[in-house]
Formats: C-alpha cells, sequence, structure tokens
C-alpha cells in the first residue's frame, strides 16, 4: 500500500500539490481553533476572577455507623466575602443581598459596605442556588472562595451522637474545619487526619447501629407529642463491651443548616444532649442499689421482712403512696416500689455501704465516654451524708445523675457483675468484658427482682410484659425541683425506666426517660413512668429488637 501512495505522488503532481495545500489549510485551520479557545479561556478566566483558591482547608475524615452507612463527609462548596470599595449600586445590592439571604439585615449591609473596611465575609457556605444567584449579579466586589464543608446525609439523625462542625475564617485564602460538638469534637485530632488509632481507611466507625437509631428517634419523638412532654432522651448499650448502640436526644438539631439559623430558637437549646448532659434525680430506679448492696454483703436476702411503716427522720416524713402491710419482704420493696422499704434498706446498710455501690456502678463521677459532654458532666451528689440523706438518696432524691449513669449501672448488674465503660466506638471483641466488681449471684437475683417488676401483676412496669422478649426493669418517677429550689413541684416530673433484655441470656440495657410527661389517654391524667415512659420503651424494645438479631422467647405465654 506505501508503494500506491508514493507513485500517486510521483506520477500525479497536481495531486500531490493538491494535498499538500489541503494540509497546509488543515493545520492553519487548527492553529486558529487553537488561538481561539486560549481566548475563550482567558476570558472565562477574566470573568471568574472572583474565585480565589483556598489554601488550609484538608479532607476531614468520614464517619459512619457500625455497619458502614455514612453518617459525616465533606463535599465541596463556595464561600463568599465582600469588598466594599469595587461595589456599586451600594443601596440596590443591599436589597438584593437580602432576597438571596432573607436572614442578612440591609442596615448592618449597608453600614459594612461604607465603613472602609477592605472585605468582611458575606456567608461562609451558600448552596449551589445561591451561589449562582450571586453570580448572576454581575455584580464587581463580591468573590467566591472553594470551601470544602462537612454535610451530614441523613439530618437529624444521631445528630447529638454526630455533633457538628464549624468554618473558621481567617482570611480570604485560609480556613479550617473545627469540630464544636459530638464526635466532631470528641475525634478533633483523628478526623482532621492528625492522629488516627481508630481510623479504618478514611472513616471512623462508631458502634451507633443506625437502622436502631432511627427507631429509637421515631418512637421518642411520637411518645414525647403523645405524652406532651418537654424533652426525652433514650440510651441502648450492649451490656458486656459497652457498645451505645443508640442515643437520642429530643429536641435534636439539623447539622447541614448554619447554627444562626438554628439558635433563632433558643429557648429549646437543641443543642443540650439530654442522654448525656442532663443530670436529673431519677426517683425510684435508685432502689435497687441499695438492694444489691445488701445482697452482696449477705446484709439480707428477697425473703426478708423489712418495717415499711411511715416513719419519721426529725422533721421529715418517710411514706408511702399505696398501702404496705406493717412488714415487706425485700421482694415487695422492689415490684411495688416502696420509698418507706427503700429508705430502711438505705439506714440498714449505713453511708460507707451505699456509697460504695454507688461507686461501685460509676454513679459517684463523670461516665467515661468518648464524647467531651459525658466527660464533664458531674453528677450533683449531696453535701452531707445524714441520715435523711441516705433515706432520699435510696429512692432517687438528693442525687442527680444522667440517663448514661444509669445505663452503666445497670448494665454492671446484669452483666453478671463485670465492670463497663461505655463507648461510642464499634468494638473488635464482641465478648469483652471488664473485670468483676459484683458477685455473680448478686447480679442472679438482682435480674430475678428487675424480671418480677414486669411479671408480678403488682409490678410498677407490668405493661412492659411483651409477648416477644423477656424483659427486666425498673420505674423512677421524680417530681422536679421548683424554680427558688425551695421544694418540689408536684405537677412537674422526670419519668423514666432502665431496663434489660432478653432476660434469658441479656444483652442490651435501655434507659429512657421524659421530662415532664402527662398521659391524658388513661381515666385520670398520669404522670408516673408507669403510664407514660414504661409502654414507650415496650415500644422501642419490640422494634428494636429483631433489628439487633435478638431472638424471640416464645416460651413466653402469659402475656
Amino acid at each position: 500500500m506505501s508503494r500506491s501512495r508514493d507513485k500517486i505522488f510521483t506520477e500525479h503532481p497536481r495531486t500531490r500539490a493538491r494535498l499538500i495545500l489541503f494540509s497546509l489549510l488543515v493545520l492553519i485551520g487548527f492553529s486558529m481553533i487553537s488561538v481561539k479557545i486560549a481566548f475563550l479561556a482567558s476570558k472565562e478566566n477574566k470573568e471568574n476572577i472572583r474565585y480565589t483558591e483556598t489554601e488550609g482547608i484538608h479532607s476531614r475524615l468520614n464517619i459512619s455507623d457500625r455497619n458502614g452507612y455514612i453518617l459525616a463527609t465533606n463535599l465541596e462548596g463556595a464561600s463568599v466575602y465582600i469588598r466594599p470599595k469595587e461595589i456599586q449600586k451600594k443601596s440596590l445590592v443591599a436589597e438584593r443581598l437580602k432576597n438571596i439571604f432573607p436572614e442578612l439585615n440591609e442596615a448592618v449591609l449597608l453600614n459594612k459596605f461604607n465603613d472602609g473596611r477592605k472585605f468582611f465575609w458575606l456567608k461562609s457556605i451558600v448552596s449551589p442556588r445561591q451561589e449562582k444567584e450571586l453570580f448572576d449579579l454581575g455584580q464587581p466586589g463580591i468573590y467566591f472562595g472553594k470551601r470544602e464543608y462537612r454535610f451530614y446525609p441523613y439530618g437529624t439523625l444521631a445528630s447529638h451522637v454526630i455533633g457538628y462542625t464549624k468554618v473558621n475564617e481567617f482570611d480570604v485564602n485560609y480556613a479550617e474545619i473545627l469540630g464544636i460538638s459530638g464526635v466532631e469534637k470528641a475525634f478533633e485530632n483523628e478526623l482532621a487526619a492528625k492522629n488516627i488509632p481508630h481510623v479504618n481507611k478514611n472513616t471512623i466507625h462508631l458502634s451507633i447501629d443506625l437502622p436502631v437509631q432511627a427507631e429509637v428517634e421515631n418512637v421518642l419523638l411520637e411518645w414525647q407529642k403523645r405524652m406532651g412532654a418537654k424533652a426525652g432522651g433514650v440510651v441502648v448499650m450492649d451490656i458486656h463491651n459497652g457498645e451505645i448502640i443508640a442515643l437520642a436526644s429530643s429536641p435534636k438539631f439539623d447539622a447541614n443548616k448554619e447554627r444562626g439559623e438554628l439558635e433563632k430558637n433558643k429557648d429549646t437549646n437543641i443543642y443540650f444532649n439530654r442522654a448525656v448532659q442532663g443530670v436529673y434525680e431519677m426517683g425510684s430506679t435508685f432502689k435497687i442499689f441499695a438492694v444489691a448492696q445488701g445482697i452482696e454483703k449477705n446484709l439480707f436476702t428477697l425473703d426478708s421482712l423489712i418495717d415499711t411503716r411511715a416513719f419519721r427522720i426529725n422533721s421529715r416524713k418517710i411514706e408511702d403512696k399505696y398501702k404496705f402491710n406493717s412488714k415487706s419482704s425485700v421482694y415487695e420493696i422492689i415490684v411495688r416500689s416502696s420509698n418507706v422499704g427503700s429508705a430502711r434498706l438505705a439506714l440498714l446498710i449505713g453511708e460507707k455501704g451505699l456509697k460504695e455501690i454507688l461507686s461501685t456502678l460509676g454513679l459517684l463521677e463523670p461516665v467515661g465516654l468518648e464524647l467531651k459532654e459525658a466527660n464533664l458532666t458531674q453528677p450533683i451528689l449531696p453535701k452531707n451524708w445524714r441520715d435523711i440523706t441516705l433515706a432520699t438518696v435510696s429512692y432517687g432524691y438528693g442525687i442527680s445523675v444522667s440517663l448514661l449513669h444509669l445505663a452503666k449501672a445497670y448494665a454492671i448488674l446484669g452483666n453478671g457483675g463485670h465492670s463497663v465503660e461505655p463507648t461510642i466506638l464499634k468494638q473488635n471483641d464482641d465478648s469483652h468484658s471488664g473485670s468483676r466488681v459484683l458477685k455473680k449471684t448478686t447480679s442472679d437475683e438482682i435480674l430475678k427482682l428487675l424480671e418480677a417488676v414486669v411479671t408480678d401483676q403488682r409490678g410498677t412496669a407490668r405493661i412492659l410484659g411483651s409477648k416477644y422478649y423477656r424483659i427486666g426493669g425498673k420505674t423512677g418517677t421524680a417530681e422536679k425541683i421548683s424554680l427558688d429550689k425551695r421544694g418540689y413541684q408536684k405537677d412537674k416530673v422526670i419519668a423514666n425506666f432502665v431496663g434489660l433484655f432478653p432476660l434469658k441470656e441479656p444483652r442490651f440495657v435501655i434507659a429512657a426517660f421524659l421530662d415532664e410527661p402527662e398521659n391524658n389517654f388513661t381515666q385520670k391524667p398520669c404522670r408516673y413512668a408507669s403510664c407514660t415512659v414504661v409502654p414507650m420503651v415496650k415500644k422501642l424494645i419490640e422494634r428494636t429488637g429483631p433489628l439487633m438479631n435478638v431472638t424471640p422467647d416464645h416460651n413466653i405465654s402469659k402475656f
């Protein structure tokens, strides 16, 4: 074929000339196109001169749940800053900026345009739509800088666990993302790739199970509305390795929104993690602790009879709402929730004994969870441990702890008596357990009691009985301290419940509370945990149990 081509060129000079001419034309055309492209590129660059390169932001690591669902990641956006000297028709520009960002104040903008400053930040992050609207203004003096920003694919879901970030703007060319709360703050060094001991590839894997978390939040919100409660919280935790499977606080927030927008309704304090940071007097969920110490020290058994007649300590009368016999068994004191009986047990074990069990269960100090909010949450303890203090603390008054404290304490009681530290990180060893701090026999007796609270027809949590799972737990209702701190508000309570399931081989603890609930669907309005939180927990367990691979106990027939 090459010989034929050569023959054409040598034997047909005109053809050769035409081909040469055609090649030249092609070359010239290509050159012109290249020049045109370069010109357009140059023009485009001039038109986009308002975009500046940003240095100093490094990709932040992802956050995922235990199954790999991404809870927090990075997206690229734009920040906006203004050079006032370049702004023309300042009043008109201020008006148009107000149309794009309704939250802006025109008067404030005009002042910034005219006060002599060289530049000011308009927005740290804008949406693609807002970016286009700003660019379409064609207004000199409006500049864009590339920014990475944090994006939370599931919006409000697990917001108090994940936390939120802010962008620190140092100048037009330098910014950084900083964690402000939750995991974003607790693992700032890891997420910023400064130190990555817990990181798998580019992701921190949490212990949270997203489907379980979603169900917990949905049920909590549903019940909060139904009971007219101000707020609420739920903790679901593995009692053996301390993994937090779900942690919910309501109200919650959407970290995708700017903080200024979120803070418009300051009364709700939506950033406050009520399951971790909130400390409350928890009422009767404390009664099990004195019993545990008494059994541990062989001071009494579940069959031991205790004086349950009302009595006084100095001027303070200790009495029960419901009538008890002059003597009741330890079993009945817990099942029917006697304040008098609980106070008698606390006085029996004494100050040293009560403090010892509370300390063993981690109720006298902050919980060692990775979240900074937990580490800073100090229980409110009595100043003096007099007899009246022992009595009231035994039934959950005069001492304030968080929901997470209760979850940890009941986990130790339910896992055979081993210490356990809650964690928000996925653990590699599912069978991990700490050192023994209580006898297994003590744990076994406590589990019997907690199940009886649910199964006994006199039990305060009897409506928790499930067709699917054996459940044990304890109710607690505590009147809230009055605003002047001189007494209690009888019409405002903290209602809570802490339970363990499945009781055949306990795996999980669930702790839940509602702030100022009232059940108006009963014959008489009811504020007690038995009619507010307990039915909520029943729904929580039955919805989340299958998601956590908890096999139903088909031998249950009484419910």
